[in-house]
């Protein structure tokens, strides 16, 4: 499959956390090329089987993007906003924004500039109350077409392709491993399975991870991987929290089982594929969070991709590990024997 042309389609929709919709729509759609066994609940979850038996192996992605939302309309027609998600002010001003109001609205998101501001505020980080975003209309016509409420993105520009494989753009926190999901769908529609895989787009991952209990208490798995990015090597960034970007990111600590660590890391040694440990001694901040503490507890594992300037629109990975990415999330479910329970043990 070509994944960056499903990545590309994926991220130049918007689905800001609660608004998923339009995303779950694509995503469903590729998973039906693999699976007629394709499904959605009531808070939004997208749901692809494959295989039959036990046991049940679900795999996560989440489908939201952190963005903002209007709460308040000046009377200059300039539109107030609030955080949905860990959206950080000091990359947006000069950010090309979509506002989702009775019509999609182009915007701009600008502050005071410093020829106006005394000079003692002119070193002083910007917050959002201090931004405000212009789509360009009198406040007449923005009361017509904006509501309090509504949702508002980073412009849906296609990924920028960069050198040696890389690729810039948005939302692919987490959006890069939802299109490896259906990637994984594709390799094991051509592999004999002795187990269930259940590929899971969750919701709301950006507002605590709320999709991923919904998910787990439904399929009730006997054990799930996770999958989210990490943050890979950036200028002045500490290197004991950072992983190379040409590695896949295992995640060990007290959020994770060690048994589907072990399954993922021997997975990983038998297809070659270079691999990073991420240490996380308490809670990951991942849907992994989530779904370890529902059903009495399940056994659960994270794989991430490294990414370098989170929670911008320009977050960059490599092609080539997300690849890496889909092919060892699905080699953990088609290398699963009869010995699985036995995997799954405490080592007391």
């Amino acid at each position: 499959m070509d994944i960056l042309k499903t990545i590309t389609e994926l991220t130049r929709t918007p689905g800001v956390s609660g608004n998923e919709c339009a995303v779950a729509d694509i995503l469903e759609r590729n998973f039906r090329k693999y699976t007629s066994d394709v499904w959605r609940d009531p808070m939004g979850n997208v749901y692809g089987r494959i295989g039959s038996g036990k046991p049940v192996v679900m795999l996560m992605a989440h489908m939201d993007e952190i963005g903002m939302a209007v709460t308040e309309i000046e009377k200059n027609g300039m539109l107030r906003m609030c955080q949905v998600g860990g959206v950080d002010p000091r990359v947006l001003p000069g950010s090309e924004v979509v506002v989702y109001g009775k019509e999609i609205l182009k915007g701009v998101v600008g502050t005071v500039p410093p020829h106006l501001l005394k000079e003692s505020d002119r070193n002083s980080a910007y917050d959002l109350y201090n931004l405000t975003c212009d789509v360009g209309l009198p406040y007449e016509k923005v009361i017509e077409l904006v509501s309090v409420g509504d949702f508002i993105t980073f412009d849906n520009l296609p990924p920028l392709e960069l050198k040696n494989g890389f690729i810039a753009g948005k939302t692919f926190d987490d959006r890069a491993m939802a299109a490896a999901l259906v990637e994984v769908l594709d390799i094991l529609s051509k592999r004999k399975l002795n187990c269930t895989v259940v590929c899971v787009g969750s919701v709301q991952e950006e507002l605590g991870c709320l999709g991923a209990g919904v998910a787990s208490y439904n399929l009730k798995p006997d054990l799930a991987i996770a999958t989210d990015v990490c943050h890979a090597p950036t200028p002045g960034a500490d290197p004991q929290r950072v992983l190379d970007p040409s590695k896949v990111a295992v995640t060990t600590g007290g959020n994770i089982h060690p048994g589907v660590h072990r399954m993922i890391t021997e997975a990983a040694k038998e297809l070659n594929i270079p691999y990073g440990v991420e240490v996380a001694i308490a809670r990951t901040g991942t849907d992994a969070w989530n779904i370890q503490t529902q059903c009495g507890g399940i056994a659960v594992g994270l794989i991430s991709l490294p990414l370098r300037y989170m929670h911008t629109n320009v977050e960059t990975i490599s092609l080539n590990t997300l690849h890496n990415c889909a092919k060892l999330l699905a080699e953990v479910p088609a290398s699963i024997g009869e010995d699985w329970e036995e995997k799954l043990c405490w080592n007391d």
